[in-house]
């Protein structure tokens, strides 16, 4: 392969990057190569433009070849590995899943293999698995764009009927390492990868594992601050990049992940909330009207029966009011149901010109959410209310101001975590009208 000049290499990446399933193929990704004017590693100019240029790495109809996606048995195609992790079923923080998947090309070749799958415990996450054994040649990159493209290529409609599955989740894939020496657990064996391929594998949702064998330890509450897999930059990419649709910004796996940054020591809560402090506008772009409102005798018919059903049977909740009888439905971009708050209440303070009308949504976090994710999605279902238009549907008085509350239980663990991060989010949620209540049962001396 003769060497290319650093801008002849460029003008290659522009062109090749309009057909980006196709990137791994070409030969300067392939091989290892230096520019012959600059001295720059092939590797290092194209990872610097591709992270300059991230939403060129976007499947679209226009720019994606046609692949079928099959799905078969792990069982019976795996070997005595995927076995071995099909037999103890927990794996990688999830639960592993007895399915292999190909991906063919227009002519039935076989595109790309994943003999392995797993789903997190939150069955949000689809994690599928490209096994490799260690010191197979390969450059990082192209390993990287290869895995990538092969996941783009998985049709998730296929995916979602084999698993019986309604709902959305999200699919990432990694590399799974296989006959490595455990001796590279320890810190002064393990491989360094560089910061700019490692912010492109964050982009692109793919991870590199190794397989390990033995006694290991899975933790389960934080001792000192856990050290994430993100720097700063990072995170401040990724955020950048996805502000572009906030409705969705809760959803996003960094946005629920705690730790610190391993470069400048912040609270990855931190990082984000202040960057999302300055950038409230984001939510300007927003539809109005993504709810359904429940009108008050349709709304308890639909209840179901615990806590929450008690607590409006009492029909007052200090010392924020009254429980409206109405329920909200919150709305996706397909109309699909995304929330639902847990009870809205009305309280009204003062007199005349003074009075005060406040309308309280309580929403009660899920299982997988961090504070900040908690309070995301609280905000988001909050901006996409037609305010004037629901209260008048819920005959309350015109002008009224309408915040968020999220439900606490206490001596929960999530109850912990949110406090310990709510010091590096308490000015964001001030500004977005967001706050955190305990729920309490008992006697209380209330005003």
């Amino acid at each position: 392969m003769m060497a290319y000049r650093e801008a002849e290499l460029l003008a290659m990446v522009e062109k090749d990057v309009l057909h980006p399933d196709l990137l791994f193929t070409k030969d300067y990704i392939e091989k290892d190569g230096v520019t012959s004017d600059t001295g720059k590693r092939y590797e290092e100019v194209v990872l610097s433009w591709l992270l300059a240029h991230g939403d060129s790495l976007v499947k679209t109809d226009e720019n994606w070849s046609m692949y079928r996606t099959a799905v078969r048995r792990a069982s019976e195609e795996g070997g005595r590995l995927i076995a071995s992790i099909l037999g103890q079923k927990d794996f990688a923080r999830g639960v592993a899943l007895d399915m292999s998947i190909h991906i063919k090309d227009s002519q039935a070749g076989e595109w790309g293999l994943f003999p392995l799958a797993s789903m997190d415990r939150t069955g949000r996450v689809l994690t599928v698995y490209d096994v490799r054994q260690e010191g197979e040649a390969e450059m990082p990159l192209h390993r990287l764009l290869r895995v990538w493209s092969w996941k783009e290529s998985v049709n998730r409609l296929t995916l979602a009927s084999i698993l019986e599955r309604k709902s959305p989740f999200v699919l990432k894939a990694a590399v799974l390492v296989t006959g490595s020496s455990n001796e590279r657990y320890g810190s002064s064996q393990r491989r360094s990868i560089s910061l700019p391929l490692q912010r492109l594998s964050v982009l692109l949702g793919v991870s590199e594992l190794y397989a390990f064998h033995g006694i290991h330890l899975a933790p389960v509450n934080p001792g000192l601050p856990l050290y994430g897999q993100y720097s700063k930059a990072e995170l401040l990419s990724l955020i950048e990049k996805d502000g572009a649709h906030p409705e969705s910004l809760y959803q996003k796996e960094y946005i629920n992940r705690r730790g610190v940054t391993w470069d400048t020591e912040e609270p990855y809560c931190q990082v984000l909330g202040d960057w999302l402090l300055n950038h409230r506008d984001i939510w300007m772009t927003l539809p109005r009207g993504m709810y359904r409102w429940v009108e008050g005798a349709r709304a308890e018919k639909i209840l179901k029966s615990g806590f929450w059903a008690q607590a409006r049977k009492q029909k007052v909740l200090p010392p924020f009011g009254r429980v409206l009888p109405d329920d909200l439905v919150f709305l996706g971009s397909r109309f699909q149901q995304v929330g639902r708050p847990a009870m809205m209440v009305h309280d009204m303070s003062g007199e005349g010109k003074d009075a005060v009308s406040l309308v309280r949504i309580l929403e009660t976090p899920e299982s997988s959410d961090t504070l900040l994710g908690a309070v995301l999605r609280a905000f988001t279902h909050l901006v996409v209310l037609d305010e004037e238009k629901l209260l008048k549907d819920m005959k309350l008085p015109e002008g009224s101001h309408i915040e968020s509350r999220i439900l606490l239980e206490r001596g929960e663990a999530q109850t912990d975590s949110f406090l310990r991060d709510l010091p590096c989010l308490s000015e964001l949620m001030k500004a977005m009208g967001i706050g955190l209540v305990m729920v309490e049962k008992g006697y209380e001396a209330l005003w």
